[in-house]
C-alpha cells in the first residue's frame, strides 16, 4: 500500500511540474510582451519630448534648428545639440562650448569630448541595447533618433542642397513654410545599432565629418550621423539598406512628424507614404 501511495505521490509531483512549466512556457510570453509594450511607450513618449523641443526652439528663433551646422563638407554641431537647452540638458550645452566652438574643435573627423560621449535617455530607444556610446561612430553617445531631411537620394551629398524636408545642413526652415502641413510632415525616425547586418544607429552630438566606411578605403561624408533621407531604399522600413529608418520594435518604427504626434510605421507598409510625409511642400500627403 505504501509502495502504490508513494509511486502516485511522484506521479502527482511529476503533473505538478508539468503544469509549472506549462504556465511558465505561458507566462514568458506575456512578461515580454508587457516589456515592450512599456518600452514602446517610452520611445513613442521619447520621440513627443524632441519635437516638442524643436518647437520650442522654433518659438525662439523663428525657425527650426538644423539638421547640422557646418560649412562645406566639414564637421558641425547637430539638431540633437541645439535644443539640449529646451529638454533639460542646458548644463551639457554650457560646458560643450557650442555657442563659440565648433564641433570637434576643428579635428576632421571630429573626435568626442566628455560631453558629446554622454549617454541621454531622450535620444535612446529603450528596445535598442546598442552601446552608450556608437563604436561605429568614434564613439559619440548613440542616438536611435535622426532627422529626416526629405524625400530625395541622399547617395550623392551637395552642400547645403535642400533635401526637401525640414531639417538639413545649414537649413533654416520655417513653420509656415511646412506647406504641406505638419501633421503630413515628418521630421525624426529611429534608427538602431546591429553591427552585424550594418545598422549604425546615429549620434546626438553632430555631424562628425570625413572619413572612411566601414570596410570602404574611400572617404565619405558621413552625414548619417545626424539625418538621412527616405528614398527608395531607406523608404523601407527595417530593410536592408544601411540607413533605413529602423528598430526594435517587433514590426516597424515610430516617426515623429512636425505637428508633435509620433506614429508607427509597419515595415511592410507602404513606402511610398513615407517617401511622401518626407517632404514638406512637395505636394504630397498621406
Amino acid at each position: 500500500m505504501s509502495r502504490v501511495r508513494k509511486a502516485f505521490t511522484l506521479v502527482e509531483l511529476l503533473v505538478v511540474i508539468a503544469i509549472i512549466g506549462v504556465l511558465v512556457a505561458l507566462l514568458l510570453p506575456a512578461v515580454q510582451f508587457a516589456r515592450e509594450s512599456a518600452r514602446r511607450t517610452k520611445c513613442e513618449n521619447n520621440l513627443r519630448q524632441v519635437v516638442l523641443a524643436l518647437h520650442n526652439f522654433e518659438g525662439t528663433y523663428g525657425y527650426f534648428p538644423s539638421a547640422y551646422v557646418g560649412p562645406n563638407t566639414d564637421p558641425g554641431w547637430g539638431w540633437g545639440t541645439a535644443i539640449l537647452p529646451y529638454c533639460e540638458q542646458k548644463n551639457i550645452y554650457d560646458a560643450a562650448q557650442i555657442e563659440t566652438t565648433v564641433f570637434g574643435g576643428g579635428a576632421i573627423p571630429a573626435l568626442p569630448t566628455v560631453q558629446t560621449e554622454t549617454k541621454l535617455s531622450l535620444y535612446r530607444c529603450p528596445s535598442d541595447p546598442s552601446p552608450d556610446k556608437n563604436p561605429i561612430r568614434l564613439y559619440h553617445g548613440t542616438s536611435n533618433y535622426r532627422a529626416v531631411a526629405g524625400p530625395i537620394e541622399m547617395y550623392t551629398f551637395y552642400v547645403d542642397y535642400d533635401y526637401g524636408g525640414v531639417l538639413y545642413q545649414n537649413s533654416r526652415t520655417r513653420m509656415s513654410t511646412i506647406t504641406d502641413g505638419t501633421a503630413n510632415t515628418l521630421l525624426i525616425g529611429e534608427c538602431m545599432f546591429d553591427e552585424k547586418i550594418g545598422k549604425r544607429a546615429a549620434i546626438w552630438a553632430g555631424m562628425s565629418g570625413m572619413r572612411p566606411l566601414p570596410g570602404d578605403p574611400g572617404p565619405s561624408l558621413w552625414v548619417s550621423d545626424v539625418m538621412w533621407s527616405v528614398d527608395n531604399l531607406s523608404a523601407n522600413v527595417n530593410g536592408p539598406a544601411p540607413q533605413a529608418f529602423s528598430s526594435r520594435h517587433p514590426g516597424g518604427a515610430f516617426f515623429a512628424y512636425s505637428d508633435g504626434s509620433v506614429r508607427f510605421f509597419f515595415e511592410h507598409g507602404d513606402k511610398n507614404i513615407v517617401m511622401w510625409a518626407a517632404g514638406r511642400d512637395d505636394g504630397n500627403q498621406q
